[in-house]
């Protein structure tokens, strides 16, 4: 197994359990505090993999604009899309909020193709098709 194929894996498989401790801890906390939370403790786990890694200089080779556009993803990906998941995990059930929350590889493709121009093939939009169809199948369970 190739390390991508394993990476996206664990990254999967990490997706797919923190939920159940986010749901679990949104019973008594405030979304707004829970993100707080998570935004300090990723700081400081990644503070310590930089330092850990001797790769902390790296901040010297980054320049403005790669800068600007990571700060506008982690307002967009982990600020706004993460409290707006803890507001629908704090209101509903974990098996109907994630399904519509994992549709983001639909709107991901639209934009990467509008802003990219990367091809539009058969197997792409078949893909697209199933994670709408699945979206629709497990978000509107009674």
């Amino acid at each position: 197994m190739n390390k991508e194929i394993l990476y996206a894996l664990l990254a999967a498989l990490s997706f797919g359990i923190a939920p159940l401790f986010e749901k679990l801890g949104l019973a008594r906390t405030d979304p707004t505090v829970a993100l707080f939370i998570r935004a300090f403790i990723t700081t400081v786990f990644t503070l310590g993999f930089l330092l850990a890694s001797g790769n902390i200089a790296a901040f010297s080779k980054t320049d403005l604009r790669s800068v600007i556009y990571v700060i506008l993803g982690g307002v967009f990906g982990v600020l706004f899309a993460q409290y707006f998941y803890f507001r629908a995990l704090e209101h509903g059930e974990v098996g109907r909020v994630m399904p519509i929350v994992g549709s983001f590889p639909v709107i991901a493709f639209f934009f990467s193709v509008l802003v990219f121009g990367e091809a539009v093939t058969f197997t792409k939009l078949a893909g697209i098709v199933l994670v709408v169809v699945g979206v629709i199948l497990l978000g509107n369970q009674s």
